[in-house]
């Protein structure tokens, strides 16, 4: 059979795949097999999988549906995939004779990356659409769901999420909620309520209670120690909850979370910037797992000829001329040709860069930036 790809009014792409039309095939399972960044679903046959076709849902829609003609089955009705990608499959027999099988996938929040043909079997790979830095919450165990059918007062329940993932809900029994996020589950309690009991039932799915997920903080904050992770959580937010920064707190939080490979990786937060009112670009969405370290405030030191020689707090981006600034300026007997900044290297041996600050002034030198623990020195002129 040719391969072939065709655009269907209902809002689906077909595609018809495989080179040839095989009698006798049976379809024998039809499982779930979980990967790191998502899974595929494994239909496994008795022989080499015959030409099939294939309606890919688009966005908006949620059922991928794979017809294998002349192929048979004993599997029939619904089965449980037990995740929540793909939680269900549905199986049937669509042609007379009891040939012709259609499987019908439930897609929750997940698209289709690869398909492979394989020796015994077809495998469909999917991921998660979006990500966890998209800010939506997924559901866990222990979290409280409020869930409200408009009209339908007997629908409208709290329920729990219990340790295996699932929920209890009227009409439908066990559900698996684990994963998903509210609107998720909202679409697929629409889907299956129309479908079986009501006509246009109008879902609402809230959360009601966080108890699955955590962030910690520690370091610089009034009380530091383990937050729950709530919706749209950002730093600023659990910042706020640990009671905010301590006097001694610096400027820089550093964020650690679990890479996609399982490798921790981190990112740094300015305090100060989140404060502010354009603040979204560095006061991030947080996810599950993120430890916030809030570090000692950053120092450099200034002596010898200014008006107020001590330590001061370090910013990001300060140069030698605004140091000097910040202690009130050279003092009448200031050797600004000839200024000292002391610093440690990499490999903890000091390091000293001499600066001529009179030609900076003139614009003839360029200033040069200092870092955390940096001493500035301003030696007396010899007259």
């Amino acid at each position: 059979m040719a391969a072939g790809l065709v655009m269907l009014a209902a809002g689906a792409w077909t595609q018809t795949l495989g080179q040839t039309d095989r009698a006798g095939v049976v379809l024998e399972g039809v499982v779930f097999e979980a990967a790191t960044d998502g899974g595929g679903v494994r239909l496994q046959a008795s022989g080499s999988f015959p030409a099939y076709t294939m309606t890919i849902p688009l966005q908006g829609s949620s059922s991928l549906v794979i017809d294998i003609p002349g192929a048979t089955t004993r599997l029939t009705g619904s089965l449980d995939l037990k995740n929540s990608l793909v939680p269900e499959a549905s199986v049937e027999t669509v042609q007379a004779g009891g040939t012709g099988v259609r499987v019908r996938l439930s897609m929750v929040g997940a698209e289709i990356q690869r398909i492979e043909q394989t020796g015994r079997g077809l495998l469909l790979s999917v991921h998660r659409t979006g990500s966890a830095t998209d800010g939506e919450y997924r559901i866990g165990v222990g979290d409280k769901l409020e869930i409200n059918v408009f009209g339908h007062e007997d629908l409208t329940k709290i329920v729990e999420v219990r340790s295996d993932g699932t929920m209890n809900y009227p009409l439908i029994g066990d559900m698996r909620v684990a994963g998903r996020t509210a609107a998720e589950i909202d679409g697929e309690l629409t889907r299956v309520l129309s479908r079986d009991f009501l006509v246009d039932p109008q879902v609402s799915v809230d959360v009601r209670e966080y108890q699955s997920q955590w962030v910690t903080i520690i370091g610089e904050v009034r009380n530091p120690g383990k937050y729950v992770l709530k919706r749209n959580m950002r730093v600023i937010d659990v910042l706020a909850e640990a009671g905010g920064a301590t006097k001694e707190a610096g400027s820089q939080i550093l964020v650690t979370r679990q890479g996609p490979d399982g490798s921790p990786r981190q990112l740094t937060v300015d305090r100060n910037r989140i404060l502010g009112q354009e603040n979204q670009d560095t006061n991030i969405l947080l996810e599950h797992g993120d430890i916030l370290t809030v570090g000692e405030r950053e120092l450099f030191f200034i002596r010898g000829e200014v008006a107020r020689p001590g330590p001061y707090q370090f910013e990001s981006g300060l140069t030698v001329l605004r140091a000097i600034s910040y202690a009130g300026g050279f003092s009448q007997f200031a050797n600004r040709k000839h200024v000292d900044v002391l610093r440690t290297g990499a490999k903890g041996v000091q390091e000293k860069v001499t600066v001529n600050l009179k030609a900076i002034e003139e614009g003839k030198a360029q200033d040069i930036v200092l870092h955390p623990g940096d001493t500035v020195i301003v030696p007396r002129r010899v007259f």
